[in-house]
């Protein structure tokens, strides 16, 4: 069984939303969740649930929202050694307001996550346990980042999975592109690294993005399905569009630990996407990030 190593973030979702029109944003009726999230969190779970032996590296506070965040870590078996517990900063929140004909709202609270660095312990642990990829989101900081890719740069046999993880963080990863085994993006992540306003799922981004020396990613395109660039071939492929979408929060990140997995797996390109695509369906279909109907055979008879 692979060893894979997940750094990033691990946050609590706090998602309130009103079906009652009020253009006053006064006091109204509605719905409100709390989400165990994060894309750090999310691939370590799905990466779990199809078969792969997962670490998280990442920080939480010592709070309730932290308690709640590792213990739902232990019980979905994710090895949770570098789960660090920080004594001046509070966990990872993100609080996503919607109303009935709004758009959502989002504040969140990431300083935690400048404390996510790398070390001789995650060295350590990715030498002790063998561990054969990392998964990193693009919340780390600059020098973490460049730690990171230092380790790879004399490391090359780990291969490394970069996520883009929003627009506005996105273009960080762009120095490393060279070194990053395979890359993973929504549409607007990747309009962001191109500097431009939107993009299609065509031959013509496809080219542009590996002009700038990302050589493996996957581009995801919402109704419009997928893209994907795997050296000098593409593919593109329509989504497994649900009945009825529950909530759209984690399905990328779902989509990337399906593809991943048959990718590290040498399991032909196609046959990665399917589970992607499988896999982003089925958390479409709950209010959760990670869908708990996941594994591997589930996958392999869908």
């Amino acid at each position: 069984m692979k060893n894979i190593l997940c750094v990033g973030n691990v946050s609590v979702d706090i998602k309130a939303y009103s079906a009652e029109i009020d253009d006053t944003e006064a006091y109204r009726e509605g719905s409100i969740e709390l989400v165990p999230g994060g894309v750090g969190r999310g691939m370590a779970i799905n990466l779990k649930h199809l078969g792969l032996n997962t670490f998280i590296h990442s920080v939480i506070g010592k709070d309730i929202f932290g308690e709640y965040l590792k213990k739902g870590l232990n019980e979905e078996g994710v090895n949770t050694s570098l789960l660090s517990e920080s004594k001046e900063r509070k966990t990872a929140l993100f609080s996503v307001m919607a109303s009935r004909g709004k758009s959502a709202t989002c504040v969140y609270s990431t300083q935690i996550l400048k404390e996510i660095t790398f070390t001789e312990k995650v060295q350590k642990v990715i030498e002790d346990n063998k561990i054969s990829a990392i998964v990193m989101d693009s919340n780390l900081t600059e020098e973490t980042l460049a730690d990171f890719y230092e380790y790879k740069k004399n490391h090359p046999e780990i291969f490394v999975f970069q996520n883009a993880t929003a627009p506005d963080i996105a273009k960080k990863t762009m120095p490393y592109a060279p070194l990053i085994d395979l890359f993973g993006c929504n549409e607007y992540e990747a309009a962001a690294i191109l500097g431009e306003s939107s993009v299609l799922p065509d031959l013509t981004t496809a080219d542009k993005f590996q002009a700038l020396g990302y050589k493996n990613f996957i581009i995801t395109f919402g109704e419009q399905g997928v893209m994907v660039r795997i050296g000098n071939e593409t593919w593109n492929e329509p989504p497994y569009t649900p009945s009825q979408i529950v909530d759209t929060i984690g399905a990328g990140d779902a989509f990337a630990s399906g593809f991943l997995m048959g990718f590290l797996e040498n399991e032909p390109v196609k046959r990665c996407i399917h589970y992607g695509l499988a896999c982003a369906k089925e958390t479409l279909l709950t209010r959760q990030t990670v869908s708990n109907k996941l594994s591997k055979n589930f996958l392999e008879q869908y």
